[in-house]
């Protein structure tokens, strides 16, 4: 059983560091980024409109993802999506996290899911794609077929929640870590705060996804506040 320094230093290399708040000023990001460049976490995520900023302050080390295309909404205009991908791309992001159509997926029209889902990524370009299932709205059978269209589409990782409807728990990281591929990854988000968090959701995966390979470029932890934690227990 790894210790909780362990844990915490494991969560600080593959955390994606985030500020998803349309209503942050710049101050507020050039304080975020200060906190990211002191402590090193894998990436920071941050809205497209923060992007340029974000990425002006940011350390060349650390990765810069941007939730786009519409964060944190399933669905709308798809040009206007894919419009906010690339404008996320064009202000400096190396990597973008896009939500699913949940919604189209709850009513069983998988083309539509498909279509919308294969337009971002290709708006992505090369750019890592992080696709957001929202599996607190997904049954079980919803959550599989969705991680297969995810993958199918050019997904790089499965993530598992905006942290707007719900968060992720340990079945649904055991859903995530069972589908992905070898060259796939797996981003848990949602209502992961503390070290002991942290501990049951890789432990809830360790027969499949073993601990050495939570490495950044395999597996990501989403949170705006797990920061703390990471840090008390260094």
């Amino acid at each position: 059983m790894a210790s909780d320094s362990e844990i915490a230093r494991i969560a600080l290399e593959c955390l994606d560091y985030t500020l998803l708040d349309e209503e942050a000023t710049d101050e507020d990001v050039k304080a975020f980024i200060h906190r990211a460049n002191t402590y090193s976490p894998a990436a920071v995520c941050v809205l497209p409109i923060h992007v340029r900023i974000a990425r002006s302050l940011l350390d060349e080390s650390i990765l810069l993802a941007s939730a786009a295309g519409l964060f944190p909404e399933p669905d709308g205009d798809i040009n206007l999506r894919t419009e906010d991908v690339k404008f996320a791309l064009s202000e400096g992001a190396d990597e973008i996290d896009v939500v699913l159509d949940f919604n189209a997926m709850m009513e069983g029209r998988e083309g539509d899911v498909r279509a919308s889902l294969n337009a971002l990524i290709e708006a992505a370009g090369d750019a890592p794609v992080k696709v957001i299932l929202e599996t607190s709205c997904l049954d079980y059978t919803e959550m599989i077929d969705a991680c297969r269209i995810a993958l199918d589409s050019g997904a790089s990782f499965l993530k598992s929640s905006t942290g707007r409807r719900g968060g992720c728990t340990p079945l649904v990281a055991q859903v995530l870590a069972e589908a992905a591929s070898e060259k796939n990854g797996i981003k848990l988000s949602g209502g992961i705060r503390t070290i002991e968090d942290v501990r049951t959701h890789i432990g809830a995966i360790e027969e499949i996804w073993p601990i050495e390979m939570c490495t950044p470029d395999r597996f990501r932890i989403g949170a705006s506040s797990l920061l703390d934690a990471i840090v008390e227990h260094l």
